[in-house]
């Protein structure tokens, strides 16, 4: 390694230090904010869906009357408990750093960006920006959907099933933190599924016709998975339905 080619390894060094020591700032900073912020963090977001009055229970409960159909909501706030010493002391440490993390993510997003971008060229830039765009419009897109739909069936369903009217449902604190943000992360992932017939299309392991061809399996397969997650109501499986199906067509229109 000559003088030139270590003055330049060591200059990207010093500028990746100085891109990841100013989002971890970043982070801290927005950390401190959500600390600051317990009635947005927690009851308007974390413990609005164990609340009878979510908006999510309201919308579900109009479609029902829509089609003159009744679809049992929560009739009361579920109870929640914490059984561990520092459990709730220890959950809000733990979101309050989910919460300075994806405040943060944009601008740890534009540090990434500008450590990269002077390696590449004008076409390279212009398709990242456009990967990104996709990739993050569908993550947000799943985000929202497991949030508002997905684990609202999962919490009603957990409250209105009953093995024996002897015990009481009474959901553990740290339950129902991990069922709420694995919901909304799942589905944040599964949405980024038309990315993957892309990249598939891309190293010539499937073509257009071979999703076509197999359309109608799709139809079924994503039917039962809705049906699956949801109570076996038909209104509410076919809410959860339509939007997996639009993943599938939207792969299509991407490989295409």
């Amino acid at each position: 390694m000559n003088t030139c080619e270590k003055k330049s390894f060591f200059y990207h060094v010093k500028e990746l230090r100085k891109r990841v020591v100013r989002s971890i700032i970043s982070i801290i900073i927005c950390t401190l904010y959500c600390f600051n912020k317990k009635q947005i963090l927690f009851e308007n977001i974390l413990f609005y869906p164990a609340k009878y009055n979510f908006i999510s229970y309201k919308f579900f409960s109009k479609i029902g009357l829509f089609f003159n159909k009744k679809i049992n909501i929560l009739p009361n706030n579920i109870c929640i408990q914490n059984i561990q010493l520092f459990g709730q002391f220890n959950i809000y440490i733990f979101l309050s750093l989910i919460g300075g993390i994806i405040l943060s993510f944009p601008f740890i997003c534009y540090e990434f960006w500008k450590f990269i971008k002077p390696g590449l060229s004008k076409k390279e830039r212009k398709n990242i920006k456009k990967f990104f765009f996709i990739f993050l419009s569908l993550f947000i897109i799943g985000l929202l959907f497991g949030y508002f739909i997905l684990s609202p069936f999962a919490i009603q369903f957990a409250d209105n099933f009953f093995i024996s009217e002897l015990p009481q449902n009474i959901f553990d604190l740290n339950d129902y933190v991990s069922i709420i943000i694995e919901s909304t992360l799942l589905m944040g992932i599964v949405f980024l599924f038309p990315i993957i017939p892309f990249f598939l299309k891309k190293m010539n392991i499937i073509k257009s016709c071979f999703l076509k061809q197999y359309r109608k399996h799709a139809f079924l397969i994503l039917f039962i998975i809705a049906s699956a997650i949801t109570t076996g109501d038909i209104i509410t499986t076919i809410i959860v339905f339509i939007p997996f199906y639009l993943l599938f067509e939207i792969s299509l229109l991407i490989i295409n």
